[in-house]
């Protein structure tokens, strides 16, 4: 078994204390997979999956999106998000709308189904979001917040500024 550590060096995969199970990217990974099939299992009886859940929580923050402000959001493949839309949009759940004057982009707008559906699936969220923050003050909540917000800032800067340095 393993020693936690404990120290304030910042310990990463090429050092010799290296702990997969201490290491905090690897256990935002398995935090997001968790969250994901828990939510993909709580879904299912409601017919969405959870990139349907993703596409409308973002189109509730912010609709009419751009289908390339979705794919960069929901952290979606293009061609699987062009698919989903076409598959929701055949659904009633979504409309796409080319964009007057710039043809290149398509604007994707919730329809009153995708609102009434989204209103019924959120407290699925809200009882995931409970269950996974059990336990947490709201103040450490905003802190890791805040913190993953910075570690995703700093993982979207080149590598090569990191090489280079």
């Amino acid at each position: 078994m393993a020693v936690r550590q404990k120290s304030k060096k910042k310990i990463g995969p090429a050092d010799r204390a290296f702990v997969l199970d201490d290491y905090l990217l690897y256990n935002v990974v398995r935090a997001s997979a968790v969250y994901h099939d828990e939510m993909a299992e709580a879904l299912r009886s409601y017919g969405l999956t959870t990139v349907q859940w993703r596409i409308l929580m973002l189109l509730h923050d912010r609709s009419p999106s751009s289908v390339g402000e979705l794919a960069r959001r929901s952290v979606t493949k293009m061609p699987t998000l062009t698919r989903m839309l076409i598959r929701m949009e055949e659904e009633g759940l979504v409309k796409r709308k080319v964009l007057a004057g710039d043809r290149r982009i398509v604007e994707v707008m919730m329809t009153k189904r995708a609102e009434n559906t989204l209103r019924t699936v959120q407290d699925i969220g809200q009882r995931v979001f409970e269950r996974a923050v059990e336990g947490f003050e709201a103040k450490d909540i905003f802190v890791l917040t805040d913190a993953l917000k910075r570690i995703r800032q700093n993982l979207q800067r080149s590598a090569y500024d990191v090489l280079d340095g």
